[in-house]
């Protein structure tokens, strides 16, 4: 079906003084490594309030889009992305071991931050703390179903709260003055269940700048199809922008959802694993038609040794080698004989093994003729 994009009044800008005595200076930078090109300005909320612009988002994917794959992204010009799944307690709380790393990251990139957890007071003070290290908004994540992340309350299970939700999204709204979104789902069961509707009503009534909806349930996980009609029915009932999410595999996937939900903007997760060409090709063929190219061996390898070696500024082998491990399926799926090549790479400690391997592979040697 065709929606027109309906904004309805003038959408106010984001409420909440700004945080008070953080320990932290604002600043904003990117650090840079070679062949690394500065994306443009991520002006993402009025890229969101013009219609012409259509901005495609690359999804908070924790333990996926982490600094070492957002630095490839960024050298690939994606405008917007998150760093992601940044747990509130962690850096409200001087004594946690993972405060500093989080901080530091926000800190040297600036940019958008997600964010979870389910106190109040602690979310206030995160959030404030948060802004004050540089980001540039402030993402509340209420769709997540990883165990780890409900056991702490957090996540899709705020959904049985809606009461606790929006409480959580006042004290981090009146934290800070960034723009503060939600992320969500249609609701936590299936069927009947539309707690994630609600909440996006209920983020836009107390001033959120932004709702992003995933069209699935939280029990769904990733299993089912994305329904986006109900993406579709929250842009005709909201007056903030809606950014659509779920089953985005590829550029015309984007155009149809632009077309059939009239969503404001479009994040795409799982497709851009061991894809980062993939939201500019979006943008392309959102601009043009043009198809997406095919990526030769060697193109493709080149990002994927470029990837080892940033994770390896941060892990040292053979820690650096194991998280590797898992980009190397996303990078070579289609290839053919691509298992045998894996398989051989995630039995490998050594980085210039793995190196050696994969040159050899972009250089057009089939993977069953690679020793490993």
């Amino acid at each position: 079906m065709g929606h027109r994009r309906s904004r309805g009044p003038e959408v106010p800008a984001p409420r909440g003084p700004r945080s008070q005595g953080s320990p932290l200076q604002h600043h904003v930078s990117i650090i840079l490594t070679p062949g690394m090109t500065i994306p443009e300005e991520d002006n993402l909320l009025e890229c969101l309030l013009d219609p012409g612009e259509k901005p495609v988002c690359a999804a908070p994917l924790a333990g996926w889009t982490d600094a070492p794959y957002r630095k490839i992204l960024r050298q690939f010009n994606v405008r917007h992305m998150w760093i992601p799944f940044v747990s509130t307690h962690a850096v409200a709380s001087t004594k946690s071991p993972n405060r500093d790393g989080y901080v530091r990251q926000v800190l040297e990139e600036g940019g958008h931050v997600q964010i979870f957890g389910n106190n109040p007071r602690i979310c206030r003070k995160a959030a404030g703390i948060l802004e004050g290290a540089g980001a540039a908004s402030i993402d509340f994540n209420c769709g997540c179903s990883v165990r780890k992340v409900h056991k702490g309350g957090g996540g899709s299970l705020l959904l049985k709260d809606l009461d606790l939700l929006e409480e959580n999204l006042k004290a981090i709204l009146d934290a800070v003055s960034i723009p503060v979104s939600l992320k969500t789902r249609i609701g936590f069961h299936l069927k009947d269940d539309k707690s994630g509707i609600e909440a996006c009503r209920r983020a836009q009534d107390l001033g959120c700048a932004w709702v992003t909806l995933h069209g699935r349930y939280a029990r769904q996980g990733f299993d089912g199809t994305a329904d986006w009609d109900w993406i579709a029915r929250l842009v005709d009932e909201l007056s903030i922008p809606v950014i659509g999410n779920g089953d985005v595999a590829e550029p015309s996937d984007v155009k149809r959802m632009f077309d059939e939900t009239g969503c404001a903007g479009v994040m795409v997760g799982r497709a851009i694993l061991g894809d980062p060409w993939m939201i500019g090709d979006c943008r392309r063929y959102l601009e043009d038609g043009t198809s997406r190219p095919s990526r030769t061996r060697d193109e493709i390898v080149d990002v994927m040794l470029e990837h080892q070696r940033l994770i390896l500024e941060g892990w040292p082998p053979p820690k650096g080698v194991w998280e590797f491990r898992k980009h190397v399926a996303k990078y070579l799926r289609g290839f053919a004989q691509a298992s045998i090549l894996r398989n051989m790479i995630v039995r490998c400690d050594d980085s210039e093994e793995v190196e050696r391997m994969l040159r050899e592979f972009g250089e057009g040697r089939p993977p069953s003729a690679i020793s490993g």
